[in-house]
């Protein structure tokens, strides 16, 4: 009971250092990985209860068995010979609704405390919570996106069981939004993606491995370039070498509480 006490006076006064970096940054840019849609119910691929632990290593060339044959790979999907860690991500993902940290995210993003959001999950859970300048790195599963032109269409509650039409403005190969193993980062949102970085005086990397590249690679970016970093995580990872600051916390909690500093002195 005294540790946990503790642990919350610690975490409390880490909150009002990075809020003070927050009020000072002329363009603060909040990076969250699979950390932050696991208090949604979302396993992560990796750590002790990630589904790849849990079920194995994936295939690492999927984009290139889409390539091989698009038809065949929808087909897989509708009757189900996929593998079981896609199946219950599928399913954790369908259930999946925002949780408090999204929100208050949300919220700091409205109040202009922070300028983007660039996000390696695929749930689309932060705009599902409001947030707007969302930079959905490898892609949202509720999207399709032409190989070709990268026109994308919202699906909404839609999912198609059944290989789409060519694109109807190119004729190029439609495929799911989501990056698979293999599948470059579409150019459009890689150069999103690196414009934030170079804007960024202030990166906060919550729940993110920092392993996944090229995503990852954005922080090094935006650390050589001087922007501070602030890792969030419940544990330290290779990204805690670079980091000026390190917060041992979860992501809906860290959230919360940033959202209650920033918003109990506006005036600083």
């Amino acid at each position: 009971m005294l540790g946990q006490c503790r642990d919350k006076i610690i975490l409390k006064k880490k909150i009002k250092q990075i809020a003070q970096l927050v009020y000072k940054s002329e363009y603060a840019v909040v990076m969250t990985g699979a950390g932050m849609s696991v208090e949604s119910g979302i396993p992560p691929f990796r750590g002790t209860t990630g589904i790849w632990t849990k079920y194995g290593n994936p295939k690492l060339d999927s984009f290139s068995d889409f390539k091989k044959n698009p038809t065949k790979w929808w087909d897989d999907r509708r009757n189900l010979t996929i593998d079981k860690h896609i199946l219950e991500l599928r399913e954790s993902l369908t259930k999946a609704k925002p949780h408090d940290g999204h929100r208050s995210l949300a919220r700091i993003e409205r109040a202009r405390y922070i300028k983007s959001i660039i996000t390696q999950n695929i749930d689309g859970l932060d705009l599902m919570a409001g947030s707007k300048n969302v930079i959905e790195i490898h892609g949202n599963r509720k999207r399709l996106r032409c190989l070709g032109c990268n026109m994308r269409v919202d699906l909404d509650e839609y999912i198609p069981i059944y290989a789409p039409d060519p694109c109807k403005f190119c004729g190029g190969t439609v495929k799911f939004d989501t990056v698979l193993f293999g599948e470059p980062i579409p150019k459009d949102i890689m150069k999103i993606s690196r414009q934030e970085i170079d804007k960024s005086d202030l990166i906060i990397a919550v729940g993110t491995s920092a392993t996944v590249r090229p995503a990852s690679g954005l922080l090094w970016i935006a650390k050589s370039q001087g922007a501070k970093i602030i890792e969030v995580n419940i544990e330290k990872t290779k990204l805690t070498t670079i980091s000026d600051y390190y917060i041992k916390s979860k992501a809906k909690s860290f959230f919360v509480n940033l959202e209650d500093e920033l918003t109990s002195n506006p005036d600083q």
